[in-house]
């Protein structure tokens, strides 16, 4: 498997360092470390961060559900390397919102996975995700302009700038940028989807 190469079975897609799988409880301790963070919980939309384990098995539990009965492409998914196991964060393709049916690219990592091309490998899997597995024409990723980190990773997959979607979360105007089917392998100079990649102030690789 090359570093552009994504397998999409039934229960997974892998990657050639990445397996997104279903979450399961036994991932509470190390995804506390992903959505007990502030900043994590209020951009996947949650009230408040996650508290404790028990709060968050809950939590996984009710993303599965919701990813099994979710149609085609859509989903949530643990991303764990291949080499180990270790989980490295979650990942989403979900529509942006009950009135905006377009799908959004989302990844949410561990401290120590950024830095790696991890959200690189991550968005470009699910883009694949969506163009393989569902009868898509296009992704979006959808960041405030703070966010510098993940609106790099989207540039650098080939993602461009659109201004026809007016997208706020949290009273926050959002950035927007979207991914054509054409322009999947349009990747830009400078990514790697490997994790050799350590681009400095790119915190979210």
């Amino acid at each position: 498997m090359n570093d552009l190469h994504v397998e999409i079975e039934p229960e997974r897609i892998v990657t050639a360092t990445l397996i997104l799988r279903a979450w399961s409880p036994e991932d509470a301790p190390e995804a506390l470390e992903i959505y007990g963070d502030s900043r994590t919980a209020e951009a996947v939309g949650l009230s408040q961060p996650v508290g404790d384990l028990e709060e968050m098995r809950g939590l996984l539990a009710q993303w599965d559900h919701q990813s099994s009965h979710s149609p085609l492409p859509q989903g949530r998914w643990a991303v764990e390397s291949t080499d180990d196991g270790q989980l490295l964060g979650g990942a989403s393709l979900l529509p942006f919102g009950p009135n905006d049916p377009q799908l959004v690219l989302g990844w949410h990592l561990r401290p120590g996975a950024r830095g790696h091309g991890v959200a690189g490998q991550i968005g470009h899997a699910l883009a694949h995700q969506a163009f393989v597995a569902g009868d898509v024409d296009e992704v979006f990723v959808a960041a405030p302009v703070r966010n510098t980190a993940s609106l790099a990773v989207a540039k650098r997959l080939g993602m461009s700038r659109v201004t026809d979607l007016d997208w706020s979360h949290q009273g926050v105007q959002l950035e927007v940028l979207r991914l054509d089917r054409e322009d999947l392998h349009k990747i830009r100079p400078g990514i790697s989807l490997d994790d050799s990649y350590d681009p400095d102030g790119l915190g979210d690789w």
